[in-house]
């Protein structure tokens, strides 16, 4: 989280947890991928965690290197691209599937971006108003980044025919947008909090998928491919 390192591995624990536990409930390989989403997100907490370790208490100052590029890769790299993919391979509905395509293309050429702009020596992170404000410098304006991220991680979800999932989505968005009223400067760190906690909305939809399986009597499938 961006307020502590014991909060960052405390959320990280209850947030790894349910994504173990989400991983369990997984009954086709296509699943994984977004099941696996608050594991991720859990190893994600707990690499803000260790920032807070290596800022020290320290009210000024700038901090750099492997885990603050790790932690700007996964939150603006990395999940543009994986949420339209993890989303669309569960999908059924062949309709929605030709929508997600369309915004898979979205997240992974701003994926490509952010993996360049992540990569950048000077981006650093630092303590302002005992918050983790991350510098990245980019000299882009953040809107032209933020309608793109919000088509990739919130519309695609919004277009499955899975009501959890759809639930993520719209959450997410909802999360996206407290966390730029609450405050700007420290956005990314706020919002990963919110949407951290948020996937623990996938648990929610393989139990779902579990409860439907046990209700409708059929036999327990093991693991299959697409």
């Amino acid at each position: 989280m961006c307020f502590s390192a014991e909060a960052s591995f405390t959320g990280a624990a209850v947030i790894s947890a349910a994504g173990v536990a989400a991983l369990a409930l997984v009954k086709d390989k296509r699943e994984i991928p977004f099941a696996a989403l608050p594991l991720l997100f859990g190893i994600h907490q707990a690499l803000e965690g260790l920032t807070w370790v290596e800022l020290d208490g320290m009210d000024s100052g700038r901090l750099t290197g492997f885990g603050v590029h790790s932690w700007v890769m996964f939150a603006w790299a990395f999940l543009p691209a994986y949420v339209p993919w993890a989303v669309w391979l569960i999908e059924d509905d062949p309709r929605r599937k030709r929508w997600m395509r369309g915004l898979m293309v979205v997240g992974g050429l701003l994926a490509l971006f952010m993996a360049v702009q992540a990569l950048q020596p000077e981006i650093g992170v630092s303590v302002v108003n005992d918050q983790l404000d991350y510098q990245m410098g980019i000299g882009v304006p953040a809107a032209l980044l933020a309608l793109p991220y919000v088509a990739a991680t919130c519309v695609t979800p919004v277009l499955s025919s899975h009501r959890w999932v759809r639930a993520f989505g719209v959450a997410n968005f909802l999360a996206m947008t407290a966390a730029a009223i609450i405050e700007a400067k420290d956005y990314s760190s706020i919002w990963c909090t919110f949407a951290a906690f948020l996937s623990l909305m996938i648990l929610g939809h393989y139990a779902e998928q579990r409860r439907l399986r046990n209700r409708s009597g059929s036999p327990t499938p093991q693991l299959s491919g697409a």
